[in-house]
């Protein structure tokens, strides 16, 4: 009985010291790169958080900072007051305002035979509510998009593109969105594109949007990669594919004279005589929605969102002399469009 004790005892001796050995090489690897930096240069921070995250999912866990696990290993983006959107409980603090300022905006642009309009990409759970836990349903019926869209009806207002049903339809047929991140894969980006240029078309005839059986169209398949809500959790192993829509033969010209933010895309289609495109986008237009516009227009010219205050002036749309402007935001991102015009100020 001693002896049994004793050994025990011995053993407990050893895993303390080799976990205290462990404890000291681990600081001892972190704080060789600088104590200021401890926290970043932590030794296989990466490695730790992705085991720790892995075990509470195995434990049940669902949720996560800014990302909650849904049904069926869909992963849902809740940072930027996205769930507060989706249950109806948030409304756009200046909504007046924004009207007023894109009223003035689209009066000028009328004056310069200028088309304008702004696209609402719709937040990952608006399109699949049915993904989120079930506890997760609207506190009311009538969310701030729905209220922004019947405000803002008048001849004087921009036409506003709403996607949320062209992407449940296409839904129907084929993911719209990737399990794994906040964006629409290729397939929603086209069914988006598709639903801009055909409203574009009440104005300009000459605007039809590509099909697939249109000009030997594709589809290229790209390898699997870590999206990024997966690489929120910081879980490597959760992958997927995408697909992309593209012609056998690429017609279109683009070049990137910028880093993603500010004037980033020029694209034109050599001696072409369609319209001149001016768009503001956010991360969905840049996830192949601004490539797919580019097709329809001779010159296409694509801005980051942020840089709306510098870009869209009076002087710089002299400059870019566009027959289209198209500013595109994501659902839960609209209302920043209101301190994005302090040039359109109404009068």
């Amino acid at each position: 009985m001693f002896k049994a004790s004793s050994l025990r005892y011995r053993y407990t001796q050893l895993y303390v010291l080799f976990i205290l050995g462990l404890f000291i090489y681990v600081v001892a690897r972190s704080i060789g790169p600088g104590i200021t930096n401890f926290q970043d240069n932590f030794y296989k921070k990466d490695f730790l958080i992705e085991q720790a995250n892995l075990l509470r999912i195995k434990l049940g866990n669902r949720v996560f900072p800014v990302v909650l696990l849904g049904k069926d290993g869909w992963m849902h983006y809740t940072g930027d007051g996205e769930l507060s959107y989706f249950q109806n409980t948030r409304k756009m603090e200046n909504e007046e305002g924004l009207i007023k300022k894109l009223t003035t905006l689209n009066q000028y642009l009328k004056s310069q035979g200028i088309t304008l309009i702004v696209v609402v990409a719709p937040d990952k759970s608006s399109i699949y509510a049915d993904t989120l836990p079930g506890q997760i349903t609207p506190l009311s019926a009538q969310s701030w998009l729905d209220s922004f869209i019947a405000y803002s009806g008048g001849d004087n207002l921009p036409v506003l593109v709403d996607l949320r049903p062209a992407l449940q339809t296409a839904r129907r047929e084929q993911d719209v969105f990737f399990k794994s991140d906040t964006h629409w894969n290729g397939y929603g980006a086209f069914a988006a594109y598709t639903t801009i240029i055909n409203v574009l078309g009440n104005s300009y005839p000459e605007l039809k949007p590509y099909a697939v059986s249109d000009l030997n169209m594709k589809l290229v398949t790209t390898d699997p990669e870590v999206r990024d809500t997966a690489r929120i959790m910081g879980i490597t192993t959760v992958t997927e594919k995408n697909f992309l829509i593209a012609p056998k033969k690429s017609f279109v010209q683009t070049s990137h004279p910028s880093i993603y933010y500010g004037y980033n895309q020029f694209s034109s289609i050599p001696e072409s005589e369609l319209p001149t495109l001016l768009m503001f986008h956010d991360s969905q237009g840049a996830h192949y929605l601004n490539d797919y516009m580019s097709m329809n227009f001779g010159e296409s010219h694509f801005i980051h969102y942020l840089s709306i205050p510098e870009y869209l002036t009076r002087e710089s749309i002299q400059q870019f002399k566009p027959d289209i402007i198209v500013i595109e935001m994501v659902e839960r991102a609209l209302e920043q469009l209101d301190g994005l015009m302090p040039s359109w100020e109404a009068p």
